[in-house]
């Protein structure tokens, strides 16, 4: 990927979370359900909060715990490695893991209409959030209120990515819709 190339089509894998510079080493927390992905790269791209693209060799892979421990590959100065603090890991569209029939990539997700079984608008989904049991999606309804969804199957009853429409069971969800 060049540094140049338009960056529309990238999507998030993973956020640099500290740089060792002595080692080389890039400690990453995986935004992504499959961080077996890491093991594969032998280049990494990354995206400064500028919109700067930066493609890196890697020489080694870890996976410890949600996060991926990259060591590049040697040759690089202290200044190309600065480059990476803060960054974002992104790949191409076309380079995201493959999914199951039943997963979805969360930036396929993230702005459909979220409803209920009866068609009532609930809001937009504005974020999804990886816990530790299950997703937790975000809805925002149009005052701006949020409403936290468990993803969980029953109360999440159908995801239409080619529709834009997020279909939850509001009978589950009652408590939480009567507070707002």
């Amino acid at each position: 990927m060049s540094e140049r190339e338009h960056d529309a089509d990238l999507v998030l894998v993973g956020r640099v979370i500290s740089v060792n510079f002595p080692k080389r080493q890039l400690r990453v927390l995986c935004e992504t359900g499959h961080p077996e992905r890491f093991l594969n790269m032998r280049r990494i791209v990354l995206k400064t909060a500028a919109g700067d693209l930066k493609g890196l060799d890697v020489e080694h892979v870890e996976l410890l715990e949600g996060k991926a421990l990259i060591t590049l590959a040697t040759g690089y100065g202290k200044e190309e490695i600065a480059f990476a603090k803060k960054a974002l890991v992104v790949v191409r569209e076309e380079e995201r893991y493959p999914l199951e029939d039943d997963e979805h990539y969360v930036d396929d997700l993230i702005g459909m209409s979220v409803v209920d079984i009866s068609g009532r608008v609930l809001g937009r989904l504005h974020a999804v959030y990886k816990t530790g049991a299950n997703d937790v999606y975000e809805v925002l309804d149009k005052e701006g209120r949020e409403l936290m969804v468990p993803a969980v199957q029953g109360c999440v009853v159908n995801v239409d990515v080619a529709n834009g429409v997020l279909t939850l069971d509001s009978e589950l969800l009652r408590e939480s819709l009567d507070e707002n």
